[in-house]
């Protein structure tokens, strides 16, 4: 649940926004290692591969893990919003 939720109640589009960055980290994580890992503990073994195009995910999978990392900040104004959050993850432009 959202730091903002837990200590005001407030469900706010941000709320969703930290939500789904968690659902992120989920995806390419699991939550221990995340909680206590390093970076390379963080991926899932089976996510590191190469496609038929010959490229490695890992920068995709970093991708995600950054996006997730955003949405997930203490502070809800400094969460993407959700469609900034998409962009992010569906386009190449540079992640702050």
């Amino acid at each position: 649940m959202a730091p903002q939720y837990l200590t005001h109640g407030q469900l706010t589009e941000k709320a969703d926004v930290y939500s789904f960055g968690v659902l992120l980290l989920e995806i390419v994580t699991t939550w221990k290692k995340f909680q206590a890992g390093t970076m390379e503990e963080l991926y899932d073994p089976n996510l590191m591969f190469r496609n038929h195009h010959d490229n490695n995910v890992q920068n995709d999978v970093t991708r995600v893990e950054h996006v997730g990392l955003l949405c997930t900040q203490e502070i809800s104004s400094l969460r993407p919003t959700m469609s900034k959050a998409l962009q992010m993850l569906t386009t190449e432009e540079h992640i702050p």
